[in-house]
């Protein structure tokens, strides 16, 4: 492992490690990844064997206090990617131009761990399952989909993805805390395919904690892709009522609700979304499941919505996806008037069109900077433009590559991101 970095005064710098050499081994054991380094340093006193830049091997000891990090940083491991097939598969569906991270299929189980990311364990070698038990890799998110497994090598278009359950059950036993994903295909894993794999997955609690039942997405880029039909409302509903009425058994069970419907199930159907107290501790909330909820809490938390209003009245144009934008124009306009700043802003809702994907795809974290700073200019004038905050990853980039800075430019508006004294603001 090359050590990229040693933070100033840290135990390893102290020690004389440097930037540039390798690490091989912590307290004799030989390390593959950065998990491994991780398992071997919880201790207090470290010994490193390094191969130094001029291709000498040494061993180095680092002490530190308790909580003190060793400050050594790595290069990243290279990502083990995704040898599947699915159908449904998301990548495939990308439009060209967006970030190129956005093409990259992972099936890592190491960022399972680390990030959340949803893995298929179709690609696990026998030492990899005893290295999760031995190291207890705990949580680990999983796209089960279908435990029938003819139905899970469908979906995924892998001869050797079908059985999953053994695994899963082996992993339980060891005591490894799970979560999993279905992405229901009508047609293919919903009605009896669904009742059954929810069945399963509840035999495997208390190490299965949660499980998200999220519709399929598709976008208008799908040529050369297997025909797949749409969730459509009927299905919707049908799916809520299934699981809502699994909630009560599971809560005299086993004191959870254990499967959770995405938030989007309730807004195709027609359906009120339950309380927030029904999510219990959002176990799933990356997968859109209770996310509209949170935000209504949070929404309703704040003192204050808006920044200080021009002179007269301001008006705010606020961006979002299609399918929410109704319910956000409802809670808006009222914790305005909660705060008394309706009387200070007009707060309008701007139900984006999603031209990357295609106009069916409504969620506000898949809109690109281009068609929101479309639609917004459609508004224009306005005093302040607010965009979700899910539009942006970590490094403040749109789907498309763009910066908050470059939507304010070509608005000629000032843009916030997201509601509250905290938002992020360009001019």
């Amino acid at each position: 492992m090359r050590i990229v970095r040693i933070q100033s005064g840290s135990p390893a710098a102290r020690a004389g490690v440097r930037a540039g050499d390798e690490l091989l081994a912590v307290n004799r054991q030989e390390l593959r990844d950065a998990l491994d380094y991780l398992y071997a340093s919880v201790e207090g006193r470290l010994l490193l064997r390094l191969r130094r830049a001029d291709g000498g091997i040494e061993e180095v000891r680092v002490t530190r206090a308790p909580g003190e990090a060793p400050g050594i940083e790595f290069a990243p491991d290279p990502v083990r990617r995704c040898g599947n097939r699915c159908i449904f598969c998301f990548v495939d569906q990308n439009p060209k131009g967006l970030r190129p991270n956005l093409y990259v299929k992972d099936e890592d189980y190491r960022l399972s761990l680390l990030y959340g990311n949803y893995v298929t364990l179709t690609n696990l070698r026998e030492w990899e399952i005893r290295r999760i038990l031995e190291q207890r890799l705990s949580p680990l998110y999983v796209s089960v989909h279908a435990v029938d497994p003819a139905v899970r090598r469908r979906l995924l278009g892998c001869r050797g993805a079908g059985e999953i359950l053994p695994l899963l059950g082996r992993l339980a036993a060891g005591g490894i805390r799970l979560h999993a994903q279905i992405v229901l295909v009508p047609g293919v894993n919903d009605g009896a395919v669904l009742e059954q794999t929810l069945d399963a997955l509840e035999a495997l609690h208390p190490a299965l904690q949660s499980v998200a039942i999220v519709p399929v997405g598709l976008t208008r880029h799908r040529e050369g892709l297997p025909p797949i039909r749409r969730v459509t409302p009927r299905l919707a509903g049908a799916v809520v009522r299934a699981i809502e009425e699994r909630h009560g058994r599971n809560r005299e069970r086993r004191g959870t609700r254990l499967h959770y419907p995405a938030d989007e199930f309730y807004l195709l159907a027609g359906i009120s979304l339950p309380p927030l107290s029904a999510y219990e501790d959002l176990p799933q909330l990356e997968n859109g499941v209770g996310m509209l909820r949170r935000f209504e809490r949070e929404l309703h938390s704040l003192r204050r919505v808006l920044p200080p209003a021009p002179g007269r009245r301001g008006h705010a144009a606020v961006a979002t996806g299609a399918r929410f934008a109704p319910i956000m124009k409802t809670w808006l306009v009222r914790r305005l008037r909660e705060t008394g700043e309706a009387a200070k802003w007009r707060a309008e809702v701007v139900a984006v069109r999603n031209r990357l994907y295609g106009a069916r795809v409504n969620v506000a974290g898949l809109l690109g900077g281009a068609e929101v700073v479309a639609a917004l200019r459609r508004r224009l004038p306005f005093d302040l433009a607010i965009i979700p905050p899910e539009m942006l990853n970590a490094e403040g980039l749109t789907l498309d590559g763009w910066r908050l800075a470059e939507i304010a430019r070509r608005l000629g508006r000032p843009v916030r991101v997201g509601f509250g004294r905290r938002a992020a603001v360009a001019s």
